[in-house]
């Protein structure tokens, strides 16, 4: 009994538990604000790490072998408005695979991401500049 009071009190206070790919949606959010590169990447879907893994290595070729690129060198997080607080996120579709989810900044911007579920975790889908399918 004490549990169930417990878990309603949870409930009203606003605490319940957040959709999978919400809670990755939110973690992308604030790693885009940090300009946290490396961690944008952890939360990247494999074909996206994959041509910027392609990339860092083409970069190594370039300078002749002197250096190893890493991959983070390759992703640049830029015009990330400080004031960007996600305000809302919500999970607009979803089934085991692939999600959609509504971030809402505090004045108002919406962001939709994409995501799909892979290796275990909830992973941001992105066009990469020269990908199959970029009209770019």
């Amino acid at each position: 009994m004490a549990a169930l009071v417990l878990s309603a009190w949870l409930v009203g206070c606003g605490n319940e538990k957040e959709a999978a790919p919400v809670v990755a949606a939110r973690e992308f959010a604030a790693a885009m604000q940090r300009g946290d590169a490396k961690l944008v990447i952890g939360l990247l879907e494999d074909g996206a790490v994959e041509r910027l893994e392609l990339a860092a290595a083409q970069a190594s070729d370039q300078v002749g072998g002197r250096r190893n690129i890493e991959i983070h060198e390759m992703l640049q997080v830029v015009d990330v408005p400080n004031s960007f607080q996600v305000a809302k996120a919500e999970l607009i579709t979803g089934d085991d695979s692939t999600a959609q989810v509504a971030l809402t900044a505090a004045d108002g911007t919406k962001h939709l991401l994409d995501m799909v579920h892979q290796d275990g975790g909830w992973r941001v889908r992105v066009q990469v500049p020269g990908a199959p399918g970029d009209a770019t």
